[in-house]
């Protein structure tokens, strides 16, 4: 069943006066005289890799300066992807972030409990994860152990 509406048209026949409209009107106007930019002009598309590159480079030289920063010795060049971590679960990828920033219970349970750092026996040293992982000769039986089966997840 078909409604009964009105529809009226009105003509409006231009801008002339109304302020705000004729100061758009003579900017549209001014628009259409601008040359073109020329072909020297950078495209953001462009520009932005460049951005990143020169970004990533400063920081890199900043980071360079770091020595001492352990997080440093884990991971020198910015950017890089640290080992596969798309197949690992939660728990996984929570251990492996643990043993690259060198944090974990056996390390830094002390600071909660308020007790001295932890020392290596064999080796009178502190306790750290680079250690018992890399250097420590007591640990060598382990290492072999673990580094070739998934339960080195279980130490952590």
């Amino acid at each position: 069943m078909p409604s009964q509406a009105k529809i009226t048209l009105v003509w409006i026949p231009s801008h002339v006066g109304i302020p705000g409209n004729e100061k758009v009107d003579e900017l549209a106007k001014l628009a259409l005289e601008k040359k073109l930019p020329d072909s020297n002009s950078v495209i953001w598309s462009d520009l932005k890799p460049r951005v990143n590159r020169y970004t990533m480079h400063s920081w890199q030289a900043e980071w360079n300066l770091e020595v001492e920063n352990k997080l440093h010795e884990i991971q020198p060049i910015l950017g890089e992807k640290v080992g596969n971590l798309e197949r690992l679960n939660q728990r996984q990828e929570s251990v492996l972030t643990r043993l690259h920033i060198g944090h974990s219970r056996i390390t830094h349970e002390y600071l909660l409990k308020e007790e001295e750092r932890p020392q290596c026996v064999a080796c009178d040293i502190p306790f750290t994860v680079k250690h018992f992982l890399v250097e420590c000769s007591d640990f060598l039986p382990m290492r072999r152990k673990y580094y070739t089966t998934t339960d080195l997840y279980t130490l952590f």
